[in-house]
């Protein structure tokens, strides 16, 4: 087993993020974005830190895109997995990294749109 502690709590920090997210739920997102800023490398750190800063649930979907999509760019971890919405990001698509095996659960429109999209490979 190859596991990296850091690692698996960086991706659980993540995930409460779009958890938070998909279950409108601003509050919880904040904090869970924080935390993952507070713990998150140089890279991350910013982008985690400009979400957690959101005014409101809206802005805060915006700033979650970029993390995500930087997130993506890396290896996602094990027992995770890539997902998309088309309609997210004015019909230009975004993507977020979620539990696999569990339904779909767009963090960029919530209870409006909670199952919209796909899992990716």
């Amino acid at each position: 087993d190859r596991s990296n502690p850091r690692e698996e709590a960086a991706a659980a920090k993540r995930r409460a993020a779009q958890e938070a997210l998909a279950d409108d739920n601003f509050t919880g997102a904040q904090q869970a974005l924080k935390s993952m800023a507070d713990a998150a490398t140089e890279s991350l750190r910013p982008l985690a830190s400009a979400a957690a800063g959101s005014g409101d649930i809206k802005t805060m979907r915006a700033a979650f895109k970029p993390l995500s999509e930087s997130v993506i760019g890396g290896e996602i971890p094990e027992g995770y997995v890539k997902a998309f919405c088309p309609m997210a990001n004015g019909d230009r698509g975004a993507s977020w990294v979620q539990k696999d095996g569990a339904s779909l659960m767009n963090p960029y429109f919530g209870a409006s749109m909670l199952h919209c999209g796909i899992f990716k490979d």
